[in-house]
């Protein structure tokens, strides 16, 4: 469990302006090198919320092989400078399709039986 009162040291790993978000509070994070002290559970938060686009699979999410643009020092995250790419999504898709995915029908079992047999119009609940 993370202590609310305990406080940590967040850099920017990037030129930009970076934004958090925790209990419907906004956190501003200066551009690096600048460090900003808050408390952990909102770096934690913060830190998930600004991820390296187009990084990893949904496998690889929220583990330690995810990267993101806010380091936290005091958990030994990587702190070297960064900056973020022009990729439109959280997940490397080149790495998730067609390697090491299964692909699932999106069509359950009952459906598509539902579908071959045509259901047998009675009125329903409705009197004619």
């Amino acid at each position: 469990m993370i202590n609310p009162t305990e406080f940590v040291t967040v850099i920017n790993r990037t030129s930009k302006m970076l934004h958090g978000t925790w209990n419907g509070r906004p956190y501003d994070y200066a551009p690096y090198p600048a460090k900003t002290m808050v408390p952990k559970l909102v770096a934690v938060a913060s830190r998930f919320q600004n991820p390296i686009m187009g990084r990893g699979t949904p496998m690889e999410d929220w583990n330690s092989k995810s990267e993101y643009l806010l380091g936290i020092v005091e958990l030994n995250d990587d702190i070297s400078p960064i900056e973020q790419n022009d990729k439109p999504q959280r997940w490397d898709t080149e790495l998730v399709n067609g390697r090491n995915v299964d692909v699932i029908n999106t069509r359950s079992s009952y459906e598509a039986v539902r579908q071959s047999q045509p259901l047998a119009f009675d009125g329903g609940f409705t009197k004619p």
